[in-house]
């Protein structure tokens, strides 16, 4: 992780030398729609396996993301490091008097990569078109959950792994002032490679993965830093 981040600020600062017009920082509010197919089927498993009448009561909702931007404008090319952070839920459930169990998977995903953003035009309204790429770190969080009257049996686990992610999109930017704008824009990511293990051991590997892939929209600002 850490060689990862000195690469991509490697990148960055080389890039600043290459007469860099401006300096960004962005931050960007969304929301996500999450694949999960492989997770969705364990639950779906899970509860056909399980006590007769456990119902799947969450399947992996989609969820706000948050997304932080640092990059150099040069002329209507914008490049930078990005960092998202996204999260979504799944559960089994069964209650009644005599007793409750619970099946639930909490799964977040940081995003860690680069993006390349094209603007159409320099003036103070733009569309433009971006490709981000780079790598998902995962932590799924399995918590089962068993009582009956008083007896209260607990199992907890946690599983990692790491995806490679892909976002195209498209979107629109306006310069407020000159130092400031908002930008809005709707894409796709997708996770072509992904795995999970146990935490703490890469050999015990998981038969299901945490997969990112769906529609994404989002809309923030945008500073501008003068270079030169």
């Amino acid at each position: 992780m850490k060689k990862i981040i000195i690469a991509l600020a490697c990148m960055l600062l080389g890039i600043t030398g290459m007469q860099a017009q401006e300096f960004t920082l962005e931050y960007n509010i969304g929301y996500g729609l999450y694949n999960m197919s492989e997770m969705k089927d364990f639950l779906s498993n899970a509860a056909s396996s399980s006590l007769k009448g456990v119902k799947t009561t969450d399947e992996f909702p989609g969820n706000f993301t948050h997304n932080f931007r640092v990059g150099v404008q040069i002329q209507q090319h914008q490049v930078g490091i990005t960092f998202s952070h996204q999260n979504t839920s799944g559960q089994n459930h069964l209650a009644d008097a005599t007793g409750e169990y619970r099946l639930k998977i909490k799964n977040s995903g940081n995003q860690l990569g680069t993006f390349y953003r094209f603007h159409l035009l320099t003036e103070r309204f733009s569309p433009f078109f971006e490709l981000s790429t780079g790598l998902v770190f995962n932590t799924c969080k399995m918590e089962e959950y068993v009582r009956v009257d008083s007896q209260v049996q607990e199992e907890n686990g946690t599983l990692t792994g790491v995806n490679v992610f892909f976002q195209p999109a498209i979107g629109v930017r306006y310069k407020i002032t000159t130092f400031a704008a908002i930008i809005a824009s709707v894409g796709y990511e997708w996770d072509p490679v992904g795995n999970l293990h146990l935490k703490g051991d890469r050999k015990q590997k998981s038969s299901y993965d945490a997969n990112w892939s769906g529609l994404r929209v989002s809309a923030g600002i945008v500073t501008y830093f003068k270079m030169k």
